[in-house]
């Protein structure tokens, strides 16, 4: 993902185009820029603000914007480990339903155990 934002900066500074400058035309911080352009994802808000910036800064350099939160996402793709397999989901929600069984079974057993106990005693 690097990449992405050593791509961006390297137009920026072929067309002769400050940091400042983007960021004024952009509306974008100065903070958020750097970090795009040095790759820092994690200094950067949200994914939603993170793609809006991406986009709206290579829209600025006259770039396809559009193209580079595709080349994002796919870079990010990469990186989310796989969903977990139907089998284990399943065997998952079998064991969510055994132990709501179980809770019903003993909150039934400790109320016919406060019955017996009041009514006998």
């Amino acid at each position: 993902m690097k990449q992405i934002g050593k791509e961006l900066k390297e137009v920026r500074e072929e067309k002769g185009i400050s940091l400042e400058e983007i960021a004024e035309k952009t509306k974008i911080q100065p903070r958020f820029l750097r970090a795009i352009e040095s790759g820092n994802w994690e200094d950067l808000p949200e994914e939603v603000y993170l793609r809006g910036f991406l986009k709206t800064y290579a829209d600025a350099l006259g770039l396809e914007g559009q193209e580079f939160v595709e080349s994002y996402n796919r870079s990010r793709a990469q990186e989310i480990p796989p969903a977990i397999p139907e089998e284990e989901e399943e065997e998952e929600k079998n064991n969510q339903f055994l132990l709501l069984i179980i809770i019903v079974v003993l909150i039934g057993l400790g109320i016919i155990g406060f019955l017996v106990w009041h009514f006998l005693l």
